[in-house]
């Protein structure tokens, strides 16, 4: 990457000697080449612009994120992502993590002092967050008035309330403009194909419905593949799904930190240990029970799962990002080389938000973003003004529009107002280490969804991400809570966490009755000071006039 990229500068420093030497006729129509004086003041005006660059020295900065090695090796293939690194005279080293490591990476190296200078986490709200700024692990953002598109980032309601006394020590990826927006990061796939060779003619809107298709494949197995019912790509995404059979405000991000709060009896407790909580468990037991979840669930990882699920071995995928996942990881790496001449979309389909027990449409709900930057202390304050100038160029309208669109009047044009694109290939093809590069700052998956933007390269499962989210957004109730006790500090609460998915899974796979291992894993939250946590929180809302 370095010398790929040294070459390209000295290509264009050569392109630079080269046009001087040729020559050229200035403004007014005098030859510059013929002239020693105009020839001495440009040489001048340069070596001043040289000297004025703030970005002249190059710099290497490590970045820790997920599949690093791979997203960062992709630069190479793309000029526009060179074109944004070049600008700030940046080459990224990578420091991969994955999915199944990350967070246990991360804690390493910050005990360690061994953190890359950019890592992404999702630590909001953790003790390891708290633990972090209070020793000096993390680096504090500097006044961002020199960032202006930064500076408009941070201006967002639940971004601006991450400060620390008056510090910022992270930068969210911001995702949605709206919780509203949650129900896309947690989608369920299914395969219609299957579903209708197995007889079913309509696609499902009620849990019943849901778990009879499930059955139906399962049973038929029409491919002769023993079949498997839903499977995810994470443990982390089930509550995302299971909690919606009327328990919805449960539902977790699965960093154990985001734990929302109801008023049951009198009480504000955690939802997820609301008196709703049995028969969600329950529902999810009946379907594990009955053979509609994958067996293998617990062991689910990424790759595999979307492997499981194209090839026709699962019949449902609970997976994270939306459409983009969608046309990603299933569409443009699995399907359409194992399935060339089919539409995907008709033959997977997303199940739209099911309706519950209550009558009510739940969708899994969330932050408005999810992860954030962290930036080492070690970072000395010149390599993080190269890093927040970085940033601030990706949100910039500029930025923006190169690493969706690409280049305009090569791969889009501007006609009455709006982008055309020009370019009729992917993009993702085209560009491969664009969207890595806007997702080391913000994932803003909700631009996306517009049949004028190219993210979604497919134009099917673009056009049904865009009917699927107004879909959404007429016909589903985001449930009432007050993200202010999520972000509330007690002296129980900083230790505490919930990390639901675990006992989920306890649950699922256990011999016991659903009530009693339900009933096991409360006693063991109560050990941690659940019963003091709830009270701590009760007292310190009262005092502020939350209740």
């Amino acid at each position: 990457m370095v010398k790929k990229l040294t070459a390209v500068a000295a290509g264009l420093a050569l392109s630079t000697a080269l046009l001087a030497g040729c020559g050229g006729n200035d403004n007014n129509g005098n030859n510059q080449a013929a002239s020693p004086a105009a020839s001495g003041f440009a040489a001048s005006q340069g070596a001043s612009a040289a000297a004025d660059n703030p970005y002249k020295d190059p710099m290497e900065i490590s970045v820790a994120f997920w599949d690093a090695d791979a997203e960062i090796a992709k630069i190479a293939k793309d000029p526009i992502a060179q074109e944004v690194l070049q600008k700030f005279n940046i080459t990224l080293k990578p420091v991969n993590t994955t999915w199944d490591d990350y967070a246990q990476k991360i804690q390493m190296w910050a005990a360690s002092d061994q953190l890359p200078d950019i890592f992404a986490i999702d630590a909001i709200g953790t003790q390891y967050q708290r633990k972090w700024v209070e020793q000096g692990v993390v680096k504090a953002l500097p006044d961002l008035a020199k960032y202006p598109n930064l500076a408009e980032y941070f201006e967002a309601p639940d971004i601006k309330g991450l400060s620390v006394d008056g510090k910022y020590y992270t930068v969210p990826r911001r995702m949605f403009p709206s919780v509203d927006w949650s129900a896309l990061d947690r989608v369920v796939l299914y395969r219609w194909d299957l579903a209708q060779k197995a007889g079913i003619t309509k696609e499902p809107e009620t849990w019943d419905e849901f778990e009879a298709m499930l059955e139906a494949i399962t049973k038929a197995d029409p491919e002769g593949k023993r079949i498997a019912g839903l499977t995810t790509t994470q443990n982390k995404l089930i509550g995302g799904l299971f909690w919606l059979y009327g328990n919805p405000v449960a539902t977790s991000d699965g960093s154990g930190s985001d734990f929302k709060w109801i008023e049951e009896d009198g009480k504000l407790v955690p939802a997820v240990f609301s008196k709703k909580a049995l028969p969600a468990l329950q529902n999810m037991r009946d379907m594990y029970d009955k053979g509609l979840i994958d067996p293998d669930i617990a062991l689910a990882k990424g790759s595999d799962s979307y492997d499981k699920f194209v090839s026709g071995k699962a019949a449902a995928l609970l997976s994270g990002g939306g459409f983009v996942n969608f046309n990603g990881e299933i569409y443009e790496k699995r399907w359409k080389t194992a399935y060339p001449d089919t539409d995907i979309t008709q033959s997977v389909k997303v199940l739209k938000p099911l309706v519950g027990p209550d009558g009510e449409r739940a969708h899994a709900v969330f932050k408005t973003y999810w992860s954030e930057s962290y930036f080492s202390s070690r970072v000395d304050d010149k390599k993080m003004d190269r890093i927040m100038a970085l940033y601030d160029y990706i949100l910039s309208p500029e930025g923006k529009d190169l690493l969706i669109y690409g280049k305009e009047g090569v791969d889009y044009k501007v006609e009455g107002g709006k982008k055309v694109m020009i370019e009729t290939a992917s993009l993702n093809e085209k560009y491969p280490a664009r969207n890595f590069l806007r997702q080391l700052v913000a994932y803003e998956t909700s631009d996306s969804y517009d049949m004028n933007n190219p993210l979604i390269a497919n134009e099917s499962i673009r056009k049904e991400a865009v009917d699927y989210i107004d879909w959404v957004l007429k016909n589903t109730k985001v449930p009432d809570y007050d993200i202010r006790l999520t972000y509330m500090s007690t002296p129980t609460k900083d230790k505490f966490s919930v990390l639901d998915q675990d006992d989920l899974l306890k649950v699922m796979l256990s011999k016991e009755p659903v009530e009693k291992a339900w009933n096991d894993i409360l006693k063991s939250y109560k050990a941690k000071g659940l019963d003091k946590m709830i009270e701590e929180v009760n007292a310190k809302a009262k005092e502020e006039g939350i209740q």
